[in-house]
């Protein structure tokens, strides 16, 4: 074994010496008398152990295993030797890394070599453990799939990055990052091809960084990269977008070539946080809203957009018990024929009557139920209720208004739900309300997903009896292509123009264009909005075959419909 012999006493240094030349190992020492020299020697060579003398003229033994842990020479193992007697201090040298602690008086032959023969297998003992303490640690802190850092290992290196920026400032962001779809390739290509395309991922996002950033995977497709620089505050955004790029070209799942998009928020310490459970929300927040805005772009975080998703999601979480408690109601405004005035059917109106925010339109909640899939549950509840009440007002003004019809909005999603026609039977079977009394408005958005299947299922529909109408005509995706080869026979002119009557000389030549155009089909019209007598007249004196709007009657619950638009007209046909 190759020692080093530390002693500033010579005589000490030479009774060492003869007790190790006395034992049948072999050993060689070198010898130094001062801590800094050691030092030296110990940078130069290598040495398998040694001997410490606690007391030096220019350090004492802990500030020299202190010295000894900076430059971690692991394959050192050292026996402490002192003059005095002291066990706390031998405690403090073992807690430093010294394997042994001898008094000189001690020190013979037999037990000099024992001692630095079992200081080397303490010492061999202890490194295995501290490299499996560290393998343990690689696999709490890394993602076993992509080797980026884990989740763990994210949070451990990001509150220590806190600490550093709260110290010496600076610049700290979290940029979260969201795959678009990713579950589309799992259900397409298999989860072995995700994993595939998740280190695609990881490799390309890794090589778009920095050599100082840091890259995680925290979840199933999510990613989130930690940016700390002394830049401006517009590096984090030109970050993301170099981020962002990676995703440019395809990846090569296999036989595949598979394009993939991905959403990303961006949070700044001090700006929107100071912690890194916070950072981290407001990041996610950030995210979400990117993915809302149309997918593969970047979004930073704002206190309003925090607001907004707080407001989201307690209307989600409302939402889901909404209906077992009873809490959405519907509203019925009335449509009314353009020339005699009289009650000819009416629209269904969704409302939700929330325990603290009172009772809310359906802009405010049906986008969110669309999202986490509950807009068919609350279509068919909207479709039961609305059929057994009108079946129910047939049954008193059925033989004066046998055409009496109740109009219900149906999604994009609900139009292209595979039980559609089910749903609808079933609705009518229950409340006995006649199929040609039941009429289905669409808007056009709704017919450009499979236009061919869609149209398929509307044929069924109207084959029924039921009629079809086409909401929000003269708007967004208007084209008489859909008038051609869906079983369109009613068309409901948007209010928006409506509105245009009479001050806009333009948009009162398109709205009678648009009734000619009803006219011409052999389509009933229905102009909304109605809020004022000219806009009724312009509408009359045109074509239009009924009207609905403020003016004829605002919406209303179920009962005071009754009392104010079915019992009127009941009395007047009575008294005709």
């Amino acid at each position: 074994m190759n020692l080093l012999l530390v002693d500033d006493d010579a005589v000490d240094r030479e009774m060492i010496v003869r007790a190790l030349s006395q034992s049948d190992r072999g050993f060689t020492v070198s010898e130094s008398c001062y801590a800094k020299d050691a030092m030296i020697k110990i940078k130069q060579q290598h040495f398998d152990g040694i001997l410490l003398d606690y007391m030096l003229p220019d350090a004492n033994g802990l500030e020299v295993l202190t010295w000894l842990n900076d430059i971690s020479n692991e394959s050192i193992a050292v026996v402490m030797i002192s003059r005095y007697e002291d066990e706390k201090l031998a405690e403090r040298c073992i807690e430093l890394g010294a394997q042994d602690f001898l008094l000189k008086d001690e020190v013979s032959s037999s037990r000099l070599c024992r001692a630095i023969i079992n200081a080397k297998q303490r010492f061999s003992m202890a490194r295995a453990l501290r490299r499996s303490h560290e393998k343990l640690r690689e696999l709490a802190e890394h993602d076993s799939l992509t080797r980026l850092v884990n989740r763990y290992g994210f949070e451990l290196c990001l509150n220590r990055a806190l600490s550093q920026v709260r110290r010496t400032g600076g610049m700290l962001s979290v940029i979260l990052l969201d795959l678009d779809d990713f579950k589309g390739v799992n259900d397409t290509l298999g989860h072995q091809m995700g994993d595939v395309l998740l280190v695609e991922v990881a490799t390309r996002l890794s090589s778009a960084l920095r050599e100082n950033d840091l890259i995680a995977r925290i979840g199933g497709d999510e990613f989130v990269a930690l940016i700390c620089d002394q830049d401006t505050r517009f590096l984090p955004f030109d970050l993301a977008k170099r981020l962002l790029s990676t995703f440019e070209e395809p990846f090569q799942l296999g036989d595949s070539a598979v394009m993939m998009g991905a959403s990303l928020g961006i949070a700044i310490y001090g700006e929107c946080a100071n912690t890194a459970y916070d950072l981290l929300k407001c990041a996610d927040i950030a995210m979400y809203r990117a993915k809302e805005e149309g997918r593969n772009q970047i979004q930073f975080y704002s206190l309003d957009l925090e607001n907004e998703v707080k407001r989201r999601t307690r209307i989600e979480q409302g939402l889901r018990l909404a209906l077992s408690n009873n809490e959405l109601v519907l509203y019925y405004q009335g449509k009314f024929d353009a020339l005699s005035g009289y009650l000819s059917g009416v629209e269904v109106l969704l409302r939700w009557q929330h325990p603290t925010d009172g009772l809310l339109a359906p802009d405010t909640f049906l986008s969110i139920a669309e999202d986490v899939g509950l807009t068919e549950q609350i279509g068919k509840w909207v479709l039961n209720t609305a059929c057994q009440q009108v079946s129910l007002w047939l049954k008193q003004i059925g033989q004066y208004l046998p055409g009496f019809s109740v109009a219900v909005n149906f999604s994009a999603s609900q139009i292209s739900a595979v039980n559609l026609v089910s749903v609808i039977e079933h609705a009518l079977a229950e409340s006995g309300l006649p199929a040609h009394n039941l009429e289905l408005e669409i808007t056009e958005n709704a017919l450009i997903k499979n236009p061919e299947e869609i149209a398929s299922v509307l044929d069924r529909i109207e084959s029924m009896g039921v009629t079809m109408a086409l909401d929000d005509f003269g708007t967004g995706y208007s084209s008489l292509e859909h008038l051609m080869h869906f079983p369109i026979q009613v068309i409901k002119i948007d209010k928006s123009l409506v509105a245009t009557v009479p001050q806009d000389e333009k948009g009162c030549r398109l709205l009678t264009a648009l009734l000619n155009f009803a006219q011409g089909f052999g389509m009933v019209s229905v102009a909304e909005g109605i809020e004022t007598q000219a806009q009724a007249d312009f509408c009359t004196d045109h074509g239009c075959n009924l009207l609905q709007g403020y003016l004829l009657g605002k919406p209303v619950d179920a009962k005071t419909f009754e009392t104010q638009f079915l019992l009127p007209t009941l009395t007047k046909f009575q008294q005709r």
